[in-house]
């Protein structure tokens, strides 16, 4: 599992990774529905959730739910390994790496129920409004920590690198 971790952090798979990321990214731009995908909000009501699905309409709907899970699932995939391997490359342990595995499974979370909101619309369960909002939340706020331990990571190996040889003679 270890030549795994290290694999992922070398230089020419973070750069397939981040390649594929920023392929990922432009098609999910590209294919969501925009300015109204939930994926993408941060802390919304079951109304407003609701109000956005109303005004997709039925063929928007159907394309949104294809895009979450033609694109949006491998794409999960994709940033998790970039994730891991930058982590293994900035911090040499694997003790943040409950950051990258709690982004994914709230977004397959968040996923399974958008696609529910889809599926039984107009049908409104402001239950799993909320519990979709909150996932869509709680993603984003693991996404921050993530990019604020790689940045503290970064400065971390910068400063440690940098360092004048302290060659205490006595």
């Amino acid at each position: 599992m270890d030549s795994f971790f290290k694999k992922l952090g070398k230089q020419n798979y973070l750069l397939v990774l981040f390649i594929l990321f920023i392929l990922f990214n432009f098609l999910l731009n590209r294919f969501m529905p925009q300015g109204l995908a939930l994926d993408i909000r941060f802390a919304y009501s079951a109304s407003e959730a609701y109000h956005l699905l109303e005004m997709m309409g039925e063929e928007t709907r159907e394309k949104y739910l294809m895009v979450i899970w033609a694109l949006d699932t491998p794409y999960m995939m994709i940033y998790f390994l970039l994730l891991v391997g930058l982590f293994s490359k900035t911090w040499k342990r694997r003790k943040f790496l409950f950051l990258p595995v709690a982004i994914v499974a709230l977004d397959f979370l968040e996923n399974v129920i958008v696609s529910t909101l889809i599926v039984t619309f107009p049908t409104e369960n402001y239950i799993l409004g909320y519990f979709a909002s909150f996932f869509t939340t709680a993603k984003w706020v693991c996404v921050l920590g993530c990019v604020l331990f790689l940045i503290v990571g970064l400065v971390r190996n910068y400063v440690l690198r940098n360092q004048p040889d302290l060659d205490v003679k006595g």
